[in-house]
């Protein structure tokens, strides 16, 4: 009968403690997704200026060496791409990708958006 009595102490003393307020955990996870957001956002437009950097860069280097490319930068669908003029007139003979491309690039992340949109 002692063991019984015992063990019974043991496992009361075992169980925690009851907390009458509890803890703000909301607000502590709020706080690292909206961290998280911002640390995104940072990185994406430290992204985008070092790609114009790039660009930039590129098409002075292709200037430098007389060629009939030019490099650009599209910030909606962050891609970069590259057109082949004609040196004469200047007109634009290729584009990779193709604007038909990049357009439905452009509707498609504008779709996946839209159904995977948090408050919709």
């Amino acid at each position: 009968m002692d063991i019984f009595s015992a063990t019974s102490k043991q496992v009361e003393t075992a169980t925690a403690p009851k907390v009458s307020n509890p803890i703000p955990t909301r607000q502590v996870e709020q706080t690292a997704d909206t961290t998280k957001v911002n640390q995104q956002q940072s990185q994406d437009t430290d992204t985008k200026k070092t790609l114009t950097d790039t660009v930039k860069e590129l098409n002075k280097q292709m200037d430098l060496l007389d060629t009939n490319l030019t490099f650009g930068f599209n910030d909606k669908i962050d891609v970069m791409y590259v057109n082949v003029m004609e040196k004469s007139t200047g007109k634009v003979i290729r584009k990779f990708p193709t604007d038909e491309a990049m357009k439905l690039s452009e509707k498609m992340k504008e779709i996946v958006g839209i159904i995977f949109d948090k408050k919709g």
